[in-house]
């Protein structure tokens, strides 16, 4: 019985390790609970890989008190865990390794204005430089002396709904006009947390950012565009609050995950439109930036047949409300690429190679339909072996990635002062 019982296991790590490299559900015939589980056991098996090598030597451990690694069988199973360890240590190294690469192709779309961008926070030289700290207790991010954390600020309140902010700001500063951040979380319009970003966040706020982390309602309580009506609220509330929060109500950038990539897309490219500021119209929702990670852009496709998601569609019919043939409008706002025009302000879409949910097509296509409106300042990172939601822990993937989304952050805001002649 204990050798089944190790065959099991050992087969077992070695289809969750392939799943880190290739995901092993597939978008078109999968069910939504077989994607959502490839998903959740590549992001944590391969970003959180100490962890996860020191729960399978405290298996090992355990079956070491029987006499399975007696026979060849044990051994070999051994050498195969071994194995599935080096490779994952191997995919993390090659990640180590990608800083350089991606400041390579930040520079190659974006020029002069890339290279002249410094961000105080630099991804790891060494393997000294790791903040392994951080990477084996994320909490920590929340513990930096330089920031303080404002939470649960209400901003809006719907029926008998709350909808409350986070505010992560510089401790101490008297500062006015810092530059301004709206996080939004992703959860798939059904759920999410304030808390996502915070490795983002608390950087941020470290060099001088006031970053306000927001929820919206959640689909089938509401459908869109309710959700991005929620958002605008808090932009709302965030520039009629800029003076005591320090903030420059003229410079704020979207920023957000999944979902929330979306909805950060839509706040960028539906500015002051009075469809979405149902009760405040004239209210100004301008944005000056938006940075997506592994953003939704696609939303009819799901129920075609040549590039079927049936997972996806039966998401959608949530989130919408009904199918594009029921509900032709709803689709019709919440698709991103329809919003795209000559005033929309620069993007930032960053999407992994190997994400379980959302195919680095739809970026791609996306970002295509932002350079046939020239969009200026804009650019799109394609992270090879990098899965969906890379940024939420302080794993040592986010912080070889994360520090390229700051330093561009910084560069718009530099490209600001200089457009307002301030220097």
């Amino acid at each position: 019985m204990i050798t089944i019982f190790f065959l099991v296991w050992t087969l077992g790590t070695v289809l969750l390790t392939l799943n880190v490299f290739k995901p092993l559900a597939a978008r078109r015939h999968s069910s939504f609970p077989a994607i959502l589980i490839s998903y959740v056991t590549g992001w944590l098996i391969g970003d959180l890989l100490p962890q996860w090598i020191l729960f399978n030597v405290g298996i090992l451990l355990l079956f070491s008190f029987s006499d399975i690694f007696s026979h060849p069988i044990g051994w070999g199973g051994l050498i195969v865990h071994l194995t599935g360890w080096c490779a994952l240590t191997l995919r993390l190294w090659i990640i180590f390794n990608s800083p350089e690469r991606l400041d390579k192709k930040m520079e190659q779309q974006l020029g002069n204005s890339w290279k002249n961008a410094v961000s105080n926070f630099k991804p790891p030289e060494s393997i000294q430089d790791i903040n392994w700290h951080s990477w084996l207790n994320p909490n920590t991010v929340f513990e930096d002396p330089r920031i303080e954390i404002i939470h649960d600020q209400e901003f809006h309140q719907e029926n008998d709904f709350k909808l409350r902010l986070d505010i992560y700001r510089p401790r101490g500063s008297r500062k006015k006009k810092l530059p301004a951040i709206l996080q939004i979380h992703g959860g798939a319009w059904i759920s999410g947390s304030k808390r996502q970003a915070a490795f983002l966040m608390s950087h941020m706020a470290a060099q001088g950012w006031v970053c306000f982390s927001v929820v919206h309602r959640f689909s089938p309580e509401i459908v869109f565009p309710e959700h991005l009506i929620d958002i605008k609220r808090a932009l709302n509330w965030i520039k009629k609050n800029a003076l005591e929060y320090g903030v420059d109500k003229d410079f704020v950038v979207s920023t957000g995950g999944s979902a929330g990539g979306h909805l950060a897309s839509l706040m960028a490219l539906t500015q002051n439109r009075p469809e979405f500021q149902p009760g405040f119209e004239k209210a100004d929702t301008g944005i000056q930036g938006c940075i997506s990670l592994y953003g939704v852009y696609e939303f009819s496709e799901p129920f075609n047949e040549e590039t079927l998601y049936p997972a996806k569609a039966k998401l959608l019919k949530i989130v919408c409300g009904g199918t594009p043939d029921s509900k032709p409008e709803n689709y019709q706002q919440i698709t991103p690429g329809n919003w795209i025009s000559s005033e929309t302000p620069p993007f930032l879409l960053v999407q992994g190679d190997t994400d379980a949910l959302i195919s680095v097509n739809e970026a791609k296509k996306f970002f295509s339909d932002l350079q046939a409106q020239n969009t200026q300042n804009s650019a799109i990172l394609s992270l090879p072996l990098v899965e969906h939601a890379f940024d939420i822990f302080p794993t040592l993937t986010a912080q070889c990635i994360v520090p390229t989304i700051e330093r561009y952050l910084i560069m718009l805001h530099e490209n600001y002062i200089n457009s307002k002649g301030e220097r």
